[in-house]
């Protein structure tokens, strides 16, 4: 049984190390294992574990349902934004198929009878308070801090040698060379 439980937190570790990797960006090498890092670690988490104990089964069972909750999720706000005017052309289409698959997670969340009850319903309006809280006062302190600082002087142009060592690390990472080639 250790073993198995041990196989689900291996799994979501190398999920969460093939995140850290995907979001490197292009420009690391590391960068191109991260999807399949995360594939592989869903894969294990999904079809390996076996007799486990009652917490690890909980777990695992969860993992599971909110799978079928955050894949229509995810897709419907890629769909979202990738159809909406401001992040690129609006297509109506791809914005009601996207606000389709969100409500339909929604339907997911909400159709297991267990999960609606007053306490976790208060609970989850306390927690939509607390959030709601936080980003108004993040939002205040942003600026705040973006008003007491007022404009700085430009800086200084960049020195020979400075400039020298920006090109060679661009030419370098990008594959160019002085001419812009």
């Amino acid at each position: 049984m250790i073993e198995d439980a041990g196989l689900i937190w291996a799994s979501l570790l190398i999920m969460a190390i093939g995140n850290s990797f995907h979001r490197m960006g292009p420009s690391f090498e590391r960068s191109r294992f991260g999807f399949p890092l995360m594939l592989l670690g869903l894969t294990c988490l999904i079809l390996f574990p076996e007799d486990l104990a009652d917490r690890e089964s909980e777990l695992h069972t969860s993992i599971l349902r909110s799978i079928a909750l955050i894949v229509p999720f995810s897709i419907g706000a890629i769909l979202i934004l990738r159809y909406s005017p401001t992040y690129g052309e609006s297509r109506t289409p791809g914005l009601v198929s996207g606000w389709l698959l969100v409500v339909i997670s929604w339907f997911i969340l909400y159709s297991d009878k267990s999960a609606i009850s007053l306490s976790g319903t208060t609970r989850g309006m306390l927690v939509l308070l607390g959030v709601f809280v936080s980003l108004v006062v993040v939002i205040i302190g942003t600026y705040l801090s973006e008003r007491s600082s007022g404009l700085k002087h430009e800086s200084e142009p960049l020195s020979n040698e400075e400039e020298d060592l920006v090109r060679t690390i661009l030419e370098r990472h990008l594959g160019g060379d002085e001419h812009g080639n």
